[in-house]
């Protein structure tokens, strides 16, 4: 699912990881000496390059060299979790993590050759407030085609300084017209939860990323649902790739009255536990959604709740990514994101290249075409509309009508399942 919705070059925010508290410094023994004969080979295989290298459209330095050697370092572990950042890389990834970054706004689309697309502007954010609609196509930013500009170079155009203008050339289809927006840049705010109340008394609650702060808006959308005469949630965790851990033992312990959530190991194999915290919400009955795209830390919830027979699972086995990474940066202002650990659910079992089976089994095999973004402070309505645009071109008109007029066979089976255990409570 992931996979084709890159393809379609849709601007997505995505950590696909099991984070630990990010690190301001980083420490390593002095290992100079110890090292000192590849360091030296190192360095006589730049003067090498630099010297004698000829073809590429420019020259090497010393900085680009070290850092495709450092990404090759990275690779080296067969580890795909395991990544080296360059300081815009660095910066881009944390901002996706912490759900904020300076900018106007908006959720895109790039196709080679084609004008840039907004899929839907982020609401209350420049882009929104200026009027900027879905399906507008920004054809130039700050006097600059995008006809030839990949998405992330246009994303880089469109993020800056806060409080710094751009200049974004939109066409309107249906107007037919061409105007100059010029948009002041803020901090945009991407929300990964929203919920609902469904068959007046089940509450349903999205998350879809483990972002660095998300356990107070999941917090606040629980006890909104709670207050609005919810006996039962439903807990929908797919596609959800995972984000930090502290925030996955807190979301956790919104439904675990006492005990571990998680425990994980590491190089040394000192075990370290970490226990439930924060507030007890009840012992209201729980059910929650997974699939194969339920990563990281959406299996930290997932294995706590059925280890203690909290809830019921239901979908798709999930993904199976049962190791923890820590973001190091570096002096030069790139960084490192490295393993450090893997993790086991309170009853020990560690689900890395396993995942965790539901405990009703619902397959979709077009479970993809659910799926309505990552972002939720969105237009729910225009972002669904150019999901289904994706299903037309993915699988042609006359299969897309029978897709979408299907339903989501998942959650149907969750609220059935919830009506059964609110009859018997």
């Amino acid at each position: 699912m992931i996979k084709l919705l890159r393809n379609t070059g849709v601007a997505l925010f995505l950590s696909g990881m099991m984070l630990v508290n990010t690190a301001t410094s980083y420490s390593v023994d002095n290992g100079f000496i110890t090292n000192i004969k590849e360091l030296k080979e190192m360095s006589d295989i730049m003067n090498i390059i630099k010297e004698n290298h000829v073809g590429g459209e420019k020259d090497p330095t010393n900085i680009t060299l070290m850092q495709g050697a450092l990404k090759g370092m990275m690779e080296s572990l067969d580890d795909p979790h395991s990544t080296y950042f360059t300081k815009e890389e660095l910066e881009s990834f944390k901002e996706d993590i912490e759900g904020k970054y300076a900018g106007v706004g908006m959720v895109i689309q790039k196709k080679s050759d084609e004008p840039l697309l907004v899929v839907s502007p982020i609401e209350d954010t420049p882009a929104y407030l200026a009027g900027i609609k879905a399906k507008d196509k920004i054809v130039a930013i700050d006097g600059e085609s995008t006809y030839k500009l990949t998405s992330e170079q246009c994303v880089k155009k469109l993020k800056g300084e806060p409080g710094t203008s751009v200049k974004l050339t939109v066409y309107r289809e249906e107007a037919k017209e061409t105007k100059d927006v010029e948009l002041k840049r803020s901090i945009i705010e991407l929300k990964y939860v929203k919920s609902r109340i469904i068959d007046k008394n089940i509450g349903y609650l999205r998350l879809t990323q483990f972002g660095e702060d998300v356990y107070k808006d999941v917090k606040k959308d629980l006890e909104g649902l709670l207050k609005k005469g919810a006996k039962g949630i439903i807990l929908d965790l797919r596609s959800n790739p995972g984000g930090s851990l502290g925030q996955a033992v807190k979301i956790s312990s919104m439904f675990i009255p006492e005990g571990k959530i998680v425990s994980t190991k590491g190089k040394t194999g000192d075990e370290e536990i970490a226990y439930r915290e924060g507030k007890y919400f009840g012992d209201f009955p729980l059910i929650i959604l997974i699939n194969e795209g339920s990563a990281s830390a959406s299996e930290i919830v997932s294995g706590a709740i059925k280890d203690y027979k909290r809830g019921i699972l239901i979908g798709e086995k999930s993904f199976g990514k049962g190791s923890v990474q820590t973001l190091l940066p570096l002096p030069d202002g790139d960084g490192i994101k490295i393993t450090i650990a893997k993790y086991y659910t309170p009853s020990g079992v560690s689900i890395h290249g396993k995942g965790i089976e539901p405990d009703i089994l619902v397959e979709e095999k077009d479970d993809f075409l659910f799926f309505n973004g990552f972002v939720t402070n969105v237009n729910e309505e225009e972002t669904k509309e150019n999901r289904n645009e994706i299903i037309k071109e993915v699988k042609g008109e006359e299969e897309a009508k029978k897709i979408m007029s299907k339903g989501d066979i998942q959650l149907d089976r969750a609220v059935l399942e919830m009506n059964k255990l609110l009859e018997k409570k």
